[in-house]
């Protein structure tokens, strides 16, 4: 399992452990299609909630983005892109999904990719008083995880849960803090997309996806690692401008 950043020369990355998952890079966007439709939970725009989908976009909208209706501006774009609205998870971010990385992983009764673009302007501290908005702004660390599996659905909102510590793991270790100092654990926007084909070839659902499970731990990691290496290219382009 290592380090990969593929969109930074190649427009298409290919999966050594799920051959019927593929994924480009578009002129504006990341797109992720899946052979099976699969159940989906996510923080979507469109999309979002409990779903089923085999299509998944990552839309890098620009600095300058407002959009007092972000759900009909992300349905726009699906029509635009010719993706069907009904099979389609759709994500907004102002990062550069160019520096996206993925990391996949085969395991115990699972195969799983995860996607993440990152980018900490606007990182925060969960739990503590901070300036806070009404208005809609797009997702800044966006994190797709696709599985090749069964879970049951308490084992996916265990999933998120997983992911969003690993996630929080990865920036404190790199010494992100927010707009008071504190360390941050996320960022103001973040969003999410846990997918999963359900798979019958496999005899039995995994049951819960906290750290000490097999596919926890696999999450865990491929999510630390993701989003660790695209924050520190920030981090380390950061201090060299400094």
């Amino acid at each position: 399992m290592g380090m990969a950043q593929p969109f930074r020369t190649e427009t298409r990355f290919r999966s050594e452990v799920w051959p019927d998952f593929t994924m480009e890079l578009r002129e504006d966007h990341l797109a992720a299609e899946t052979k099976t439709t699969c159940a989906t939970i996510s923080s979507a725009v469109w999309g979002g909630g409990l779903q089923a989908a085999r299509r998944f976009v990552n839309w890098q909208v620009p600095l300058t983005y407002r959009c007092d209706t972000p759900v009909a501006c992300m349905r726009s774009k699906i029509l635009d892109w010719g993706y069907s609205l009904e099979e389609t998870v759709g994500l907004q971010t102002a990062a550069n999904v160019r520096q996206a990385s993925l990391q996949e992983m085969e395991g115990d009764q699972f195969s799983m990719i995860c996607c993440a673009t990152v980018g900490t302007s606007n990182a925060a501290r969960a739990g503590t008083p901070r300036t806070v908005f009404s208005a809609y702004q797009p997702g800044t660390i966006n994190i797709m995880l696709w599985m090749d599996a069964q879970m049951t659905p308490a084992a996916m909102v265990n999933g998120i849960l997983t992911a969003t510590e690993a996630k929080s793991a990865a920036l404190q270790d790199l010494q992100i803090r927010d707009e008071t100092g504190q360390m941050a654990t996320g960022t103001t926007t973040d969003s999410i997309v846990l997918a999963i084909t359900q798979n019958p070839r496999y005899p039995y659902p995994h049951l819960f996806a906290g750290t000490a499970t097999t596919i926890g731990n696999a999450i865990g990691r491929l999510v630390y690692r993701a989003v660790y290496e695209v924050a520190a290219g920030h981090a380390h382009s950061q201090t060299e401008m400094g």
